[in-house]
């Protein structure tokens, strides 16, 4: 029967021989290549021999392993560092630190002081599920797409011999019915908004209150928050016929607090667009550019009061004082989005739906964005008899 070859970077019994005064202490031991060579020591006495011996043989193993990951070390250490890794060799936009910081810690909070060796499909699947439970959906989501990268590395390491997150069942939304503004709708938003405006601010500075112009923009072209806020003049060419945008970036929080930045690239490739303005659109992008005078120093169309880029946070903010007046609590700016959704599915089909609203698949548009009206075709008309 075949001797089982020591593991690399392990040393087999030690033998100590030779006459008083004169010890030599031997033992085998396997290097990084997998060859297994002898190693000795001398000393005066067996114990001086032994030691000599056990003491190069630590180096060696140091030496050895240098830089190698143990399966028996935590997933909540190995995650902390995974993210230090993937954060500099990845240079990541801010948003996705933000969001893999936040997966970091869920994970480390229901499955952290598992070991590795410890993290089957099962445990990490149920740690999941707390996940979802407590933090939602979109959280748990984006958890498991973590831990899939997290133990990737683990493999790459040889810490552990195949990736156990990779069989985690897939975080299945609860479908949402899809509900779109009626025109009577947009139309009280709309009025609402003028409304807020004009409500008077105590304060001891100017306060610039303006909501309406941006509402009338996203219901020209479904722009989302963070693109509408990203819109630079360089973008806009009122000159143009018709009008245009172009969404080409969007405004996020840097990835360790601090202000608002811009971000050159949108949610995705496909989110890079020009976009035709409707007379809404263009008027109100108009009435901006007339006001333009009160903040020279801004490249940004819907900028803060002091002219820097506008928090998404406090816009979001805004816009719920603005919907109570309207009565319409259950809208927000992704209702919005919807609406513009729907309309453009109704009158010009699927796809120009997807392209307007900047998805990389059609199935994201029909499932999430557009309002199912359960109306038959209405060429079927002509045809009765």
């Amino acid at each position: 029967m075949a001797r089982i070859p020591l593991p690399v970077g392990a040393w087999g019994n030690i033998s100590v021989s030779g006459t008083r005064g004169n010890y030599r202490a031997s033992a085998r031991f396997r290097k990084a290549n997998g060859k297994t060579v002898p190693r000795f020591r001398t000393g005066a006495t067996k114990e001086a021999a032994r030691n000599a011996l056990l003491e190069h043989l630590t180096e060696l193993r140091e030496q050895t392993i240098a830089g190698e990951v143990s399966g028996t070390g935590t997933l909540g250490s190995f995650a902390g560092d995974w993210f230090t890794r993937w954060r500099e060799s990845a240079n990541p936009p801010a948003s996705t630190v933000r969001t893999y910081r936040a997966a970091v810690k869920w994970i480390k909070e229901e499955l952290g002081m598992l070991r590795l060796t410890e993290c089957t499909t099962g445990r990490l699947e149920r740690g999941v599920v707390r996940i979802s439970d407590a933090h939602g959906q979109t959280t748990a989501k984006q958890a498991r797409s973590v831990l899939r990268r997290i133990f990737a590395d683990a493999v790459h390491l040889d810490a552990l011999t195949a990736n156990p997150a990779l069989g985690i069942s897939t975080v299945k939304e609860q479908p949402q019915e899809v509900r779109a503004m009626t025109a009577a709708e947009v139309q009280q938003l709309r009025t609402a908004a003028r409304t807020w405006e004009a409500t008077p601010v105590t304060a001891n500075k100017p306060v610039r209150r303006e909501i309406a112009d941006s509402i009338d923009v996203m219901l020209g072209t479904s722009v989302r928050i963070g693109e509408l806020l990203a819109i630079r003049w360089d973008d806009v060419d009122l000159e143009a016929t018709p009008p245009t945008i172009s969404v080409m970036g969007t405004v996020t929080l840097g990835a360790d607090g601090g202000g608002m930045q811009y971000q050159p690239a949108p949610k995705s490739e496909t989110s890079k667009r020009i976009l035709y303005l409707p007379t809404i659109a263009a008027e109100a992008s108009r009435r901006q550019f007339e006001d333009r005078e009160f903040r020279p120093e801004s490249e940004a169309v819907f900028a803060s009061e002091t002219g820097t880029w506008r928090d998404p946070s406090n816009y979001r903010a805004h816009f719920r004082q603005v919907r109570k007046i309207a009565e319409l609590d259950w809208v927000t700016p992704k209702t919005i989005r919807k609406t513009v959704a729907t309309t453009i599915y109704t009158a010009d089909g699927w796809d120009n739906a997807s392209q307007q609203l900047g998805h990389s698949e059609v199935g994201v548009t029909a499932k999430h964005y557009v309002q199912r009206l359960n109306i038959g075709p209405a060429g079927v008309v002509g045809g009765a008899g």
